[in-house]
């Protein structure tokens, strides 16, 4: 969270039309709807086959709407402001399309922290993957599912310092 929020902030300073709090609260919330689901659940549907389009991963993008609307009202957020900060949860990983600035940028950081080490260290384990294998996979996958140009040039730098420090084109 701390590392795709970061990406958040660089993409609301390349983008400074968008609504930041909106980019930056969407953020915060998006993935909290994995904490009301079945865990045992998660890695075995929402990281296997098609992915993608695995019934859990809706399921966390309503939970992710539930937490918000619990969460918000009392930190003094308007019902529009909710309602925007849902629509953008909700579909963050299952729609096709970013149905707004804020959306794509929201959107990206969610894609973005996996070229950090760091994420390469998680997701790869996720995927049952080697690092080599992942930083692969992130170009040929991820890089064209990014909907901005500051996230395609952000990813394409941090995946170069990434496979660089991790030395993938030598270990496999």
């Amino acid at each position: 969270l701390p590392i795709s929020l970061a990406f958040a902030e660089r993409l609301c300073r390349a983008y400074p039309d968008a609504d930041a709090e909106l980019v930056r609260v969407a953020t915060l919330l998006h993935d909290t709807g994995w904490a009301h689901v079945d865990e045992t659940r998660i890695i075995s549907e929402g990281f296997a086959g098609d992915w993608r389009k695995a019934a859990i991963r809706y399921e966390h993008e309503k939970q992710g709407c539930d937490v918000a609307r619990r969460v918000l009202p009392p930190l003094g957020y308007s019902p529009e402001f909710i309602e925007r900060v849902c629509d953008i949860i909700d579909g963050h990983d299952t729609r096709p399309v970013a149905q707004s600035l804020e959306d794509a940028l929201m959107r990206d950081a969610d894609r973005l922290w996996r070229f950090d080490q760091a994420g390469i260290a998680l997701a790869s384990t996720w995927f049952k993957m080697d690092p080599a294998t992942y930083t692969d996979r992130l170009a040929s996958e991820i890089v064209p599912e990014l909907i901005t140009q500051a996230a395609h040039d952000m990813a394409t730098a941090d995946l170069n310092r990434s496979t660089a420090l991790l030395k993938t084109a030598v270990i496999r």
